[in-house]
C-alpha cells in the first residue's frame, strides 16, 4: 500500500550551488522543475569556491515570480561558498 505525506518545507530563494561542468545543470533543472514548476535555474557566474580547487560554474534558483536581484545573487553566492576575492561574478 502506498501512503503520500504531503511535505511542507521552507526555503528562502534564491539560493546558489556549483557544478563543475555545464551539462550538470540539467539534472538540477529537472529536479527543481518537479520540486515546483515555478522554480527557476539559471547560470550566474564561473568562478572557485572558498575552499579552493578549479573553476566552477555557479547557478541560482530562484521563484519565476521575483526576479533576484544583483544583491540577493550576490549573498546567495557567498553563502554558497563563491570566492569574491579570486572570482569575480560579473
Amino acid at each position: 500500500m502506498e501512503t503520500e505525506i504531503p511535505v511542507k518545507v521552507k526555503v528562502h530563494l534564491p539560493k546558489a550551488f556549483s557544478v563543475r561542468e555545464e551539462h550538470e545543470f540539467y539534472p538540477v533543472q529537472h529536479l527543481t522543475a518537479r520540486l515546483n514548476p515555478r522554480l527557476r535555474v539559471v547560470q550566474v557566474a564561473t568562478g572557485m569556491h572558498v575552499h579552493g580547487g578549479c573553476n566552477v560554474l555557479w547557478g541560482i534558483v530562484y521563484h519565476e515570480s521575483s526576479l533576484p536581484t544583483r544583491k540577493e545573487v550576490e549573498t546567495a553566492l557567498r553563502e554558497a561558498g563563491f570566492d569574491f576575492t579570486h572570482s569575480n561574478p560579473f
